[in-house]
């Protein structure tokens, strides 16, 4: 059986859903699939190659960044939609992105003519409403706040990933949260099934000894590590960490590392110089997915405070690699922490993180206890293994899938 994955993102370039589909396409090639990849093209990697059984397709685009803009998608979008058409031999064909890869995978169709499914982790209308600030717009009203916002060209987005879910055979949300926020949306339920994302459990695992010390006297670090690792954008709730982090380093010896880039560093960076932060928050930009592990097996709490996440990738890293987790009491998040494998707080409330992330840093048999079954869920429920059979059994029985 051949499957075509479509997505903007793909390795070399740092992104969770490009190493999904990386993980997922090496795993279906092992079971026996005939896989190809299109992607957007990044710096110094090739137009094609073939890895571990994979085609990997790379098409023009203009610019790498996360920025929206007309001609960006104008590009990548026909060149993904002329490669699609050229792999039209394929049987399935899966975009795993709600922007160009989705765009392009709906027009496809129309001339393709095979099975088309789109993984629903992200949502159109409200990346473009944060990315863009729209004037009354409030990343805290979460993915709810985008059905009542229907103000200029954010109408015309509703109708485009709308006609999204009319198109495509089966829409997959990671999450039963998002599966439910569909329905109300008004999608079709029989075109919606879930499809929990997966994560290497051998890879991220917990890392002990020289590695980690050394990493953490490379950074300069001492004392107590809360982590983060996240796109820098609104809706993630960084402002809200580094607000709580006044309170957290005054009870504790500790210290904010951020991993990850995004259009809104410069704000961040500003509210950390606001309350007189500076050495005690560190913004370290991209970290690879090879060496995160490391970064997650050094901190003492990994916080994830979004206003808005379904099944986020790094925190399911996050919880293989035994790390205590303090999260925003959200849908999509609640879900994955089930059963007392993290602790819960108030969206957008500072207070509330600022006591529990102490907590976990002051009282050493909550963090013990929340590591290990953090770890023992993340083995249970979200491993390369079951994930990559879900994928299996998704493809072999459509169209009674």
């Amino acid at each position: 059986m051949k499957i075509c994955m479509i997505t903007r993102t793909y390795p070399p370039r740092i992104g969770g859903t490009g190493s999904v589909v990386q993980k997922v396409s090496y795993g279906l090639v092992d079971n026996g699939f005939d896989v190809s990849v299109i992607c957007s093209r990044v710096k110094g990697a090739p137009k094609f190659e073939v890895d571990k059984g994979v085609a990997i397709h790379r098409v023009m685009n203009v610019s790498d960044s996360d920025e929206f803009t007309f001609l960006n998608l104008g590009v990548s979008v026909s060149s993904m939609v002329r490669k699609i058409i050229d792999c039209r031999g394929h049987d399935v064909f899966h975009a795993h992105d709600i922007s160009v890869a989705g765009f392009s995978g709906c027009i496809s169709k129309r001339i393709v003519n095979k099975p088309f499914f789109l993984k629903y982790g992200g949502d159109l209308v409200l990346e473009y409403l944060s990315l863009k600030k729209f004037r009354g717009w409030d990343p805290k009203n979460g993915l709810e706040g985008t059905l009542e916002y229907r103000g200029g060209f954010v109408g015309i987005l509703h109708r485009i990933q709308d006609w999204y879910f009319k198109s495509y055979n089966l829409v997959l949300p990671d999450s039963f949260y998002g599966k439910d926020f569909l329905e109300r949306r008004g999608v079709d339920s029989s075109k919606l099934k879930v499809l929990v994302n997966g994560i290497d459990v051998d890879m991220f695992r917990p890392v002990a000894g020289a590695d980690v010390d050394e990493l953490k006297k490379s950074l300069g670090l001492s004392g107590r590590i809360v982590f983060t690792a996240t796109r820098l954008v609104s809706w993630k709730g960084i402002d809200v960490l580094i607000d709580a982090m006044r309170v957290v380093s005054s009870k504790a010896d500790a210290k904010l590392v951020i991993a990850g880039t995004g259009p809104e560093r410069e704000y961040f960076e500003s509210v950390v110089a606001k309350y007189g932060l500076k050495d005690r928050v560190i913004f370290l930009g991209n970290v690879s997915r090879e060496d995160m592990p490391k970064y997650l097996s050094l901190c003492d709490v990994f916080v994830l405070p979004s206003y808005f996440d379904t099944t986020p990738n790094v925190l399911l890293e996050a919880m293989a690699c035994g790390c205590p987790c303090v999260v925003s009491d959200i849908d999509g998040v609640r879900e994955v922490v089930e059963g007392g494998c993290g602790l819960l707080v108030k969206v957008g409330d500072p207070g509330d993180l600022a006591v529990k992330v102490s907590d976990v840093l002051l009282k050493p048999v909550l963090s013990k206890k929340l590591s290990q079954r953090a770890r023992r869920r993340a083995v249970g429920r979200y491993s390369w293994k079951r994930a990559i059979g879900n994928y299996v059994k998704l493809y072999e029985s459509y169209p009674d899938a």
